[in-house]
């Protein structure tokens, strides 16, 4: 427990993208590494730690700009603000490339741990991500606005024509163009509301009393790294399998982290992923049946959730229940064709509400169950290394 405490006491406190929280966090992790003679070494990339906050003022006035245009009648110049407006963004979360998030770029730093055993044939990754993020709406809140998302491009895409429709001499009577107009009008409403919710919700959480980020991803981390001591020492002893334990940064932040280190691999080995989210809560345990982002989301691995709940049904006599989706590191492997397992745990009062604010703090944390993930991991890896 007291080294549980040691490590709780690193990964409960905010820590955002691009902080000096961020950085002496990964420092104090190297630290603890080092003191129980546990190798590692850094996997570093580009990390554009203001990609929600550039995301977030894009969003307002873009969108903005375009209702003017139409309240207005710019005309034809609606049509390239509602172009420049969707590719501001779109390939920024879409396609992973900064277009309008490039400011404050620096190095990021994911931290690999990887135990080999004699006869390599197949890899285990076992990951969490110990950045943390605030912002006003949590998980299930904003959930409303991102699956409006596909809604609110075929809004902008209509706005964007509004304006040439309104010009165009074909239409004849005056009164077309007037009932053209109106439409616009009436559609810049949902537009705006979709804009300026999540352009609000994205861009002014490091304003606000921030999260501590105990729970999401704090214990994920601490369980982690316990399991590299324990793998340190050889337990448990590990024929066949490569195990690799990543902590990822940037995950808050549109999974930078994962995608970069899943793109600069190459995968020879059978290869398993599992990704921890939300540890060490005192409700059931759960595995989420699909991952992605706003725009692509893939089904998880029916046979590592079955192994998951297996592990987990042998530690603690509970069974795993299904969850989802979500929007988390698991999605880099995915994406990667690998076979994918997210495993993680409700609150027994809150469920899956209260991240990314002041509630996610150490009191949420279930001291003991820290060692009941270890001895999960420890059972996985076990039973895949057999079979």
């Amino acid at each position: 427990m007291d080294g549980f405490g040691e490590l709780m006491s690193i990964f409960s406190r905010p820590r955002p993208n691009g902080s000096v929280a961020e950085q002496i966090t990964c420092k104090q992790i190297q630290t603890w590494l080092n003191k129980h003679g546990i190798l590692y070494h850094l996997h570093e990339f580009h990390l554009y730690p203001f990609f929600f906050e550039l995301i977030g003022l894009w969003l307002i006035l873009s969108r903005s700009a375009l209702s003017i245009a139409v309240w207005f009648h710019w005309g034809w110049v609606t049509l390239p603000i509602a172009i420049i407006g969707l590719l501001g963004g779109t390939i920024d979360v879409a396609f992973r490339k900064p277009l309008i998030s490039f400011l404050g770029a620096r190095l990021g730093k994911n931290i690999l741990i990887e135990f080999n055993p004699p006869d390599v044939r197949c890899e285990v990754v076992l990951s969490a991500h110990y950045d943390s993020k605030t912002e006003p709406l949590d998980h299930r809140e904003r959930m409303f606005l991102l699956k409006n998302i596909r809604l609110g491009i075929v809004l902008t895409l209509l706005l964007g024509f509004i304006g040439p429709l309104d010009r165009w001499w074909l239409l004849g009577s005056s009164n077309y163009k007037e009932l053209i107009y109106w439409i616009g009008v009436f559609l810049t409403i949902p537009m705006l509301f979709l804009a300026w919710g999540l352009g609000l919700n994205f861009s002014t959480g490091r304003l606000l009393k921030p999260s501590q980020g105990a729970v999401d991803d704090g214990a994920a981390c601490a369980i982690l790294l316990s399991l590299s001591e324990r793998l340190s020492g050889g337990d448990p002893p590990l024929n066949h399998t490569k195990v690799t334990v990543a902590l990822f940064t940037g995950e808050e932040v549109n999974m930078q982290g994962s995608h970069a280190y899943v793109r600069s691999r190459h995968w020879p080995l059978t290869t398993a992923a599992i990704n921890l989210e939300v540890m060490a809560q005192d409700g059931d345990y759960i595995f989420w049946e699909e991952d992605g982002d706003v725009f692509r989301r893939l089904s998880t691995t029916r046979e590592v959730n079955e192994a998951l709940c297996e592990a987990v049904a042998a530690i603690t006599t509970s069974v795993a229940h299904p969850a989802g989706p979500i929007l988390s590191d698991g999605s880099a492997f995915l994406f990667a064709g690998l076979p994918t397992g997210i495993l993680g745990t409700y609150d027994s009062v809150l469920k899956d509400k209260g991240f990314h604010r002041p509630t996610d703090n150490l009191d949420r944390v279930n001291m003991k169950r820290l060692s009941e993930g270890v001895d999960i991991l420890t059972r996985f890896l076990v039973n895949y290394d057999k079979n």
